[in-house]
This record gives C-alpha cells, sequence and structure tokens, in this order.
C-alpha cells in the first residue's frame, strides 16, 4: 500500500516550487493502477498529471520531470 498521503504533499510541494500560482486540486489515487493522478489550475486552465508510486521510490527525478511537463503544458494551455 502506498503512502498517499506522502505522495501528494510531495506532489503539491514540488508544483508550488515550479509555479507558486498553481492550485492542485481534485488529487486521487488509483489502487489498481497504482497511480496519483494530480490535476493542476491556474486561472481558468487546468491539466492533469499521472504519477506512478514508483516515481517516487526511485528518486524524484522521474517525478519532478512529469510535474515540471505538466505545468509547462498549462503555462501553453491558451486561457478560455
Amino acid at each position: 500500500m502506498a503512502n498517499v498521503r506522502r505522495m501528494k504533499a510531495i506532489a503539491e510541494a514540488a508544483i508550488k516550487r515550479l509555479d507558486p500560482g498553481a492550485i492542485t486540486e481534485g488529487n486521487f489515487y488509483d489502487d489498481a493502477s497504482g497511480r496519483l493522478f494530480v490535476t493542476i489550475f491556474k486561472g481558468t486552465r487546468k491539466v492533469s498529471v499521472a504519477l506512478r508510486e514508483q516515481d517516487f521510490d526511485n528518486g524524484a527525478e522521474r517525478m519532478n520531470r512529469a510535474i515540471a511537463d505538466g505545468v509547462r503544458r498549462l503555462a501553453e494551455t491558451p486561457i478560455g
């Protein structure tokens, strides 16, 4: 069983570090796939990122790369 609270806290901290104006909401963990789904909001824009449990266990590099990609996609999403 994954420590979901720890995974959520790490993901939220990484998002805040990359974009302090972004808000995380609607996070949920899927036991069947072992993934944490994180939705990142900024204004009217939103993007979702799926993080695997192994991304947290094998060091933060993969997790940080996935979140950085999500924040980059969020910045490129048109408003409206």
